[in-house]
């Protein structure tokens, strides 16, 4: 995955919060119980990801809109353990009846194994990848073999779409002055996954449900993003199955995901408007000079 825009549903991103706005709980949802294994923790291994998106965009203060280019994603991915790391090797057997297949190449700092396709239609989505059990054979370097199924089933996306309740918008972008702390506000869910982050920053915050509701707010500090920049945001629901039976100490997940991105631009900085407005001045004052 390409972390910076389609964060997956993962344990890994769960582990980044640190001492955020957003504080980590956790809950155990739908344990599949499948090949349990009796050894030590692995190591080699951190976690392992099957699953669904439909991205959505928001431009304002409206419900956002299913975005026009390819909006369905199939996704999977394979992270880097401790001890060792994943092979390109690794495969995914698919269900019974699927037209698609899966080649995992490295993401972009060789920390996970992964593989995503993007669809225009969610007809053709569920023809290359399917409903039904998803068969890991995940091999490593140190080296060990291991493998997993998750059964990614019954259409469970979110009923709720995260929209960001904040009224400043303007030519279809989120205007704040970065100088001065900003909450972030969207709608109340019951959903079991949230995650919220802008790019360019170290905003990364990612929870579980723990059964009391999701958050519906982020409070950024003054002075996190620059002046005069453009970011893009991203609030994520997502439903699934989380199962650290099949892999000792290694957390899979099977999600649907629903995520919407928007824009926010930053406002410049007061010097630059005051010199602007100097500049502005100086010439016309040079123009009343030359006309006299």
């Amino acid at each position: 995955m390409n972390w910076a825009r389609y964060r997956m549903f993962s344990k890994s991103s769960l582990a980044r919060c640190g001492a955020s706005a957003v504080m980590i709980v956790s809950a155990v949802a739908g344990v599949l119980g499948i090949g349990v294994r009796t050894d030590a923790a692995v190591t080699d291994v951190s976690d392992y990801l099957v699953g669904k998106t439909v991205t959505y965009t928001q431009t304002g203060n409206t419900t956002p809109t299913i975005s026009s280019t390819n909006p369905y994603q199939f996704a999977t991915q394979i992270d880097n353990g401790s001890s060792g790391a994943v092979l390109a090797t690794s495969t995914l057997t698919l269900p019974a009846g699927a037209t698609g297949s899966v080649t995992y190449a490295p993401n972009s700092d060789n920390t996970a194994m992964k593989y995503k396709q993007f669809y225009a239609s969610s007809s053709a989505l569920n023809a290359a990848f399917p409903d039904g059990n998803y068969t890991f054979n995940i091999n490593t370097s140190t080296p060990n073999t291991y493998s997993a199924t998750l059964a990614l089933s019954g259409m469970t996306y979110p009923t709720d779409i995260g929209t960001i309740s904040n009224t400043n918008w303007s030519g279809g972008a989120l205007v704040i002055d970065p100088t001065q702390s900003y909450t972030f506000t969207w709608n109340a869910s019951t959903d079991l996954h949230l995650s919220f982050r802008l790019n360019n920053t170290n905003i990364n915050d990612s929870v579980f449900n723990s059964g009391s509701g999701l958050p519906s707010s982020y409070t950024i500090a003054a002075n996190t993003l620059s002046p005069d920049q453009t970011y893009v945001g991203q609030l994520d629901f997502a439903n699934g199955v989380i199962d650290t039976s099949q892999i000792s100490g290694v957390t899979g997940a099977a999600y649907y995901q629903n995520n919407t991105q928007f824009t926010v631009v930053t406002t410049p900085e007061p010097a630059a408007g005051i010199l602007l407005l100097a500049g502005v001045a100086a010439i016309g004052l040079l123009a009343r000079r030359k006309a006299v």
